[in-house]
C-alpha cells in the first residue's frame, strides 16, 4: 500500500499554557477528501494552520509526500504543492480580482495568463468582474476567488478552512460542488468544516474532534449515520471515547 500523501503524528499545538491540539494523529491518502469536524474550539483550524506552516507545533510531526514539513514556513510549502484556502477567505479587498489572481499565479511564469484564463472559465463571475475590487464581491464570490487563487498554484493537497462559513445555503451547495470538482480533478483535499453533515456527505473519510482530540474516525458515510456526530458538532452533546 502506498504511503499517505499527508501524515500527522502526535501533533500538539499550544497557545501559551492552553493546549488547543492534544496529540492528534491521522493520515490523508492521495486523491481523497478527508474532513475534520467538530464544534467551535475543537482544534480544527489549529491543525490546519500547523500543517500549512502558519503555526509552529509544540510537538509531533507532519509529513507531506515523504518530506518532514513540521517546521517548514508557509511560503516554502506552496512550491511543494500544499496550499491553504484560509478561514474568512482573506482576499486582498482593495486589489482587483485580476490582481488577486495574478498574486496566486506568480510562480507560473509565462503560463500565468493561460492559467488565470482557465479560472475565469471555471468561475465566470470572476471573469465578468475582473476589474472590480475583490472587496466588492459577495461572500460566496469571495470564497470562489480564494479557491481560484489557491488552485493557480497547481496544488497536490488543498487545505480548506471553514469554506461555508457565513454563506447562504444555496451558496454553500455551490462551494461544495467546487470542492468535489477539485477532488475529481486529482487533487487531495483536507477540509475543516463546522457544517458536519455537508462535509461528511462530500468526504471519503472523517475525523471528529472534541476538546483538541480525535474522538471518532471512520468512513464518512458511517459517521454521517451516527446522530452523536451531529450532536457533538452542534455542541449539544459529547462523544464518548
Amino acid at each position: 500500500m502506498p504511503d499517505p500523501l499527508l501524515s500527522v503524528k502526535d501533533l500538539r499545538v499550544s497557545y501559551g499554557r492552553v493546549e488547543a491540539v492534544r496529540g492528534i494523529s491521522f493520515d490523508v491518502e492521495a486523491g481523497s477528501l478527508v474532513t475534520l469536524v467538530g464544534a467551535n474550539g475543537a482544534g480544527k483550524s489549529s491543525i490546519i494552520n500547523a500543517i500549512s506552516g502558519m503555526l509552529r507545533p509544540a510537538s509531533g510531526s507532519i509529513t507531506f509526500d515523504g518530506r518532514d514539513i513540521t517546521r517548514t514556513r508557509a511560503h516554502k510549502l506552496v512550491p511543494l504543492g500544499l496550499v491553504q484556502v484560509p478561514e474568512g477567505r482573506q482576499v486582498l479587498a482593495t486589489m482587483t480580482i485580476a490582481e488577486n489572481l495574478r498574486m496566486g499565479a506568480r510562480g507560473l511564469g509565462r503560463g500565468a495568463s493561460t492559467a488565470i484564463d482557465e479560472m475565469y472559465q471555471r468561475f465566470p463571475v470572476l471573469g465578468e468582474r475582473r476589474a472590480l475590487p475583490a472587496g466588492s464581491l459577495s461572500g460566496g464570490e469571495q470564497q470562489m476567488l480564494a479557491i481560484a487563487r489557491a488552485m493557480l498554484a497547481r496544488p497536490r493537497l488543498v487545505l480548506m478552512d471553514e469554506p461555508s462559513m457565513g454563506l447562504a445555503p444555496k451558496i454553500v451547495n455551490e462551494v461544495f460542488s467546487v470542492i468535489e470538482e477539485i477532488r475529481a480533478s486529482g487533487a487531495t483535499v483536507l477540509l475543516v468544516e463546522q457544517n458536519a453533515r455537508r462535509a461528511l456527505q462530500a468526504a471519503s473519510h472523517g475525523h471528529v474532534l472534541q476538546n483538541g482530540e480525535v474522538v471518532r474516525s471512520g468512513p464518512a458515510a458511517e459517521l454521517l449515520a451516527d446522530d452523536a456526530i451531529i450532536q457533538a458538532y452542534l455542541g449539544t452533546g459529547g462523544i464518548q471515547k
